[in-house]
């Protein structure tokens, strides 16, 4: 694998006959790529789904990883970490922390920046990129577009020579993504700016260059922005850059806009096929009540603001979340469709043909066949679902649902991330259900979908007093210890176990426990909820002990052996459990990275890992329900648990691959020397946690003398 030269100048960029082929597919994705970029230029890509503008970014930013794929002309990574910022496509994938603030401070970490540098970064990203969150909430419980400004923040944070931005705005509404586009270019200063984007026009003015790129990343046009649109239209719409004019000449349906707080009109026919009345969901954000009506053959469209409580909604609509208050109305199960923001999480087949007809309810061949040829998917029909591209996969989806023969399909995002020409798709795809009778609804911020939607419902944003906040976690003793001492409490205690002899000792033994409870537990329900799993294991221990052991099975020695042989299984577990029970994963990753000086790249991974498994839950709940909503079986059904359960797994491992990516591109490939933005401190309350570290390393003993 041969690499270009490096440019020179800071904030110079160049390809030199790169060629790239992902090991995952047959053919390459890139080939003989040329291309320049002055420092300091600002740069627009474009092309249709799949022309490989995130994987020309990938590797202006230095990112292909060898491993992952095979090349020439490949560029080597940057000199210093965030020398180049790249912001991903899907921002969920860029979140590495488990605060806003955090996650900000990740890539100044990797610089290893001082500490009062890391937070003057910090106090300048998140304004900047428009985060007007609590930055002490997890980034993953936000929503699409929030997340898309927190990764925007993440990236300016680093101060980086080179923007490399993966459509930053594609999930934002028109005002919000205006005010981040007017971020973007204010931070770019005179930084060199590249950027991916669908949508051209709100760039153009802006940029000096646009390039078009074609299949394998050819290079199709390499024009001034200035000059694109009254120059270049034509070719622009040949490459599905830009509809044509009879597309946007074409007539719009009568459109109802209302807000969807405000009283619904029920003077038309048609009947009606879902309602939501009086729907709040305070803890959402959605403190307004909401009124919605969707009537048989309808387009409808849910606007707002990011955060405005779309997903909520539909959510609720969906049966997938009770309302907090008012009323929902809905068709039966079997009559009623979905599609995900990510259509990955419905699939459940191995052929696109079988996914339309997984579902027991599309029971009808004929449709099946009908919708693979108006989707456009009959040469696809043997292809893996999980492996076409996102607007195949949209389409997909969207076929998959319509073969339900649904009274209402409700869409999360149906557009995001789609060139023209495959937008023109799906909106063909949701005009025909809607012609058949199905009533539509989907929550969207794109001016295409709007504009061809007969019912338009607005969100207004949220008022700030009615953002939900994170719940205060119930102070107790052990938040005033550092990680290191409640590990030293576990570490002792098991140590001391070994001292138990007898069944009476082990037993006198556990008394700590009683103590140590009320420190370390912040509920009753919580504490046994810990201690389940070794109350199990002490059981099964002490069972396996009388019946397998040295006494004669199941008699009253053996019976007390096998108590001993579970009391000290209790003294060696329990209380590393109920102390690092306790320890949240960012001060543990701070403890032992600042205090313990340990390998700074395999503290922070460890760190990203016990965060994003904390929010595992989330992505399980979509996948099951999902599975529910297509008929496939109830939420105890063991063959849909197995199904999610694979689903879950490939997903997980799937978003790893983006994530290391994520960190990579914020420095932290490099980060051998690593700071982190929080000290972890030394108290006198860690005192009182090492005395108690003591008492439980001699205690056993004690106990032993005490019965002995």
């Amino acid at each position: 694998m041969s690499a270009p030269p490096r440019p020179e100048t800071a904030g110079e960029l160049a390809l030199s006959g790169l060629t790239w082929r992902p090991l995952t597919r047959a053919e390459p994705t890139i080939v003989g790529l040329d291309l320049a970029i002055p420092a300091g230029s600002r740069v627009l890509l474009a092309g249709a789904s799949g022309s490989g503008k995130s994987t020309v970014l990938r590797a202006l930013a230095g990112l292909l990883d060898p491993e992952t794929g095979q090349g020439t002309g490949v560029p080597g990574p940057p000199d210093r970490p965030g020398e180049r910022g790249l912001l991903l496509q899907n921002p969920a994938d860029a979140l590495v922390a488990a605060t806003i603030r955090r996650d900000a401070a990740f890539g100044p970490e990797n610089a290893a920046l001082s500490r009062p540098t890391i937070r003057h970064r910090v106090a300048d990203a998140l304004p900047a990129a428009r985060v007007e969150l609590d930055p002490e909430r997890a980034p993953l419980e936000t929503s699409g577009g929030q997340q898309q400004r927190i990764a925007l923040a993440g990236a300016l944070a680093l101060s980086p020579d080179v923007l490399l931005l993966d459509e930053p705005t594609s999930m934002l509404d028109a005002e919000t993504a205006e005010q981040v586009r007017s971020a973007i270019l204010t931070a770019a200063g005179d930084r060199t700016l590249v950027l991916a984007e669908h949508r051209i026009e709100p760039w153009l003015p802006h940029v000096d260059r646009l390039v078009v790129l074609g299949p394998q990343a050819r290079i199709l046009l390499d024009v001034d922005a200035a000059t694109a649109l009254t120059e270049h239209r034509d070719a622009l719409v040949a490459a599905g850059i830009l509809e044509s004019q009879d597309a946007a000449d074409r007539p719009a349906p009568r459109m109802v806009a209302r807000r969807a707080d405000a009283e619904t009109d029920t003077g038309q026919e048609a009947a009606v096929v879902a309602a939501l009345h009086g729907v709040t969901v305070p803890d959402r954000g959605l403190t307004r009540p909401v009124d919605l009506t969707v009537r048989a053959g309808s387009l409808a469209v849910l606007t707002g603001p990011s955060g405005a409580g779309k997903t909520t909604l539909l959510r609720v609509l969906t049966a997938a979340g009770p309302p907090a208050h008012g009323t929902a109305q809905r068709p039966a199960p079997s009559r009623l469709a979905t599609v995900p923001q990510d259509p990955e999480h419905s699939f459940v087949a191995a052929t696109v043909a079988e996914e339309l007809r997984a579902s027991p309810w599309a029971d009808d061949e004929q449709l099946a066949d009908q919708l693979l040829e108006r989707a456009g998917l009959v040469h696809l029909a043997r292809a893996d679902p999980h492996r076409l591209s996102g607007g195949e996969q949209r389409r997909v989806a969207i076929a998959a649902a319509l073969a339900q023969k649904p009274d209402l399909l409700v869409l999360d995002e149906p557009t995001v991330g789609l060139d023209t020409r495959r937008r023109e798709a799906v909106l063909g795809l949701l005009e025909d259900a809607a012609a058949r009778g199905c009533a539509v609804l989907a929550a969207s911020h794109d001016p295409s979908l709007i504009s061809r939607a007969g019912d338009r419902f607005d969100l207004a944003a949220p008022a700030p007093e009615a953002v939900p906040r994170p719940r205060p976690r119930r102070r107790i003793p052990a938040d005033a210890l550092n990680p290191l001492t409640l590990c030293l409490i576990g570490i002792l205690a098991a140590i001391g176990s070994f001292a138990v002899q007898t069944w009476q000792g082990g037993l006198l033994a556990l008394v700590p426990l009683v103590l140590l409870g009320p420190l370390a537990v912040r509920s009753l329900r919580g504490g046994l909820l810990r201690l389940m799993p070794i109350t199990l294991s002490a059981a099964s221990l002490a069972w396996t002990t009388a019946l397998l052991g040295e006494a004669p099975a199941l008699s009253g020695q053996a019976w007390l052996l096998g108590l001993k042989e579970a009391a000290r299984i209790g003294v060696f577990v329990a209380p590393g459990v109920l102390a690092l029970g306790s320890v949240a994963p960012t001060p543990l990753g701070d403890a032992l990275g600042g205090r313990l000086h340990l390998p700074a790249r395999p503290v922070a991974a460890g760190v990203l890992a016990l965060v994003r498994v904390a929010h595992l839950g989330r992505q399980w709940e979509i996948i099951t329900r999902t599975r529910i909503q297509r008929g496939l079986g109830s939420a105890r059904s063991p063959r849909l648990l197995a199904s999610a359960t694979l689903a879950l797994l490939v997903d997980t491992l799937r978003g790893a691959e983006q994530q290391a990516l994520a960190m990579d591109a914020r420095g932290f490939a490099g980060a051998t020397d690593r700071t982190w933005a929080e000290p972890s401190e030394f108290g006198r309350a860690d005192v009182l946690g090492a005395l108690l570290a003591l008492v439980l390393l001699v205690w056993p003993a004690v106990a032993e003398a005490l019965v002995g």
